[in-house]
């Protein structure tokens, strides 16, 4: 395997790990469980749109990816489909 794919998945680990965490302060029921997949590729799609319009309020790359990881996770325990 290509050694760089660890690299690659440490990063979007750190990423997730800390988006979440720092989105605890804010969110701190989980609410994130509540909301359909749906919603939450719709905000991905925001936040990836704030970041091709240079949006710097808030690291819209690491909330995308944390989206998409929580879209995974939902997909992968069979919730919120």
């Amino acid at each position: 395997m290509n050694p760089i794919y660890h690299k690659l998945a440490q990063i979007a680990y750190d990423t997730v790990l800390q988006t979440m965490v720092d989105g605890e302060k804010t969110h701190p029921d989980n609410d994130w469980q509540d909301v359909s997949i749906i919603d939450h590729i719709c905000h991905a799609g925001h936040h990836i749109d704030d970041y091709i319009t240079k949006d710097t309020s808030e690291d819209h790359i690491a909330h995308a990816l944390t989206r998409c990881a929580i879209i995974k996770y939902l997909e992968a325990n069979h919730e919120n489909i």
